[in-house]
């Protein structure tokens, strides 16, 4: 069905690869990666514009449930706001692979309501980049695709999260509704299961729990190229 927050042609690419993402990395290792100098960061940035666009705003609009893109301009500033000075440290450029991390560890917040902790959000940023970011093209989308993608996904986690924290502070009815957001909108931005999401996610905690001296880029889903050691 079309609607005014249907992804964009990048962001249905980028779906598709999710789900197969989701499949393979639940049977198999992740694929052998150049070592990242830059572990917090992906190489899918941009340089920041204003919060100019509607299609940010009707995808808050959709998942809310509430109000139209156009009362939703003050909500839309403040989540980008938010997500650019306070999640993302004020960093010069966007990265839409970090974005990407932050909203896919938000829903699942919503549905397991564990916080996503700094070290979760890297654990799906590095997920993405084993399994998802090189199998995209990037230079060659449109630049407008990729900059509407990044404040969609900046700002739905941003809504996301805070929904989710007051929603814990307000009882399982509340609870259920952060859940419900969080597995519609997956569906509209990504055509993705909620349950597959997080059964993958939760497997990136393990190796984590497993190796608590991991160097930071051997957290999460680079974590699983370490094969067992011999005993000495």
């Amino acid at each position: 069905m079309n609607t005014s927050a249907s992804p964009n042609p990048w962001q249905a690419a980028l779906g598709r690869r999710l789900a197969e993402a989701l499949e393979q990395s639940r049977l198999a290792h992740a694929p052998l990666s150049d070592a990242d100098h830059d572990a917090a960061a992906t190489r899918w940035r941009l340089a920041p514009r204003p919060a100019s666009r509607a299609t940010a705003a009707a995808a808050l609009s959709e998942m809310l449930g509430v109000g139209t893109p156009a009362t939703q301009g003050d909500l839309l500033k403040h989540c980008l706001q938010h997500y650019r000075t306070r999640l993302a440290g004020g960093a010069g450029e966007d990265d839409l692979g970090r974005a990407l991390a932050a909203y896919l560890g938000a829903c699942r917040q919503a549905s397991d309501h564990e916080p996503l902790s700094p070290e979760r959000w890297q654990a799906v940023t590095q997920w993405l980049k084993a399994w998802v970011i090189d199998e995209l093209p990037w230079d060659d989308a449109p630049l407008a695709e990729r900059q509407d993608a990044f404040e969609r996904f900046a700002v739905l986690a941003v809504a996301l999260g805070e929904w989710t924290v007051q929603a814990s502070r307000q009882g399982a009815a509340q609870q259920a509704s952060a859940t419900w957001m969080a597995r519609n909108s997956l569906r509209s931005q990504l055509g993705l299961d909620l349950s597959a999401l997080c059964t993958v996610l939760r497997g990136l905690d393990a190796p984590t729990a497993a190796d608590p001296s991991a160097a930071p880029e051997e957290l999460g889903a680079a974590a699983y190229r370490q094969g067992p050691r011999d005993p000495v």
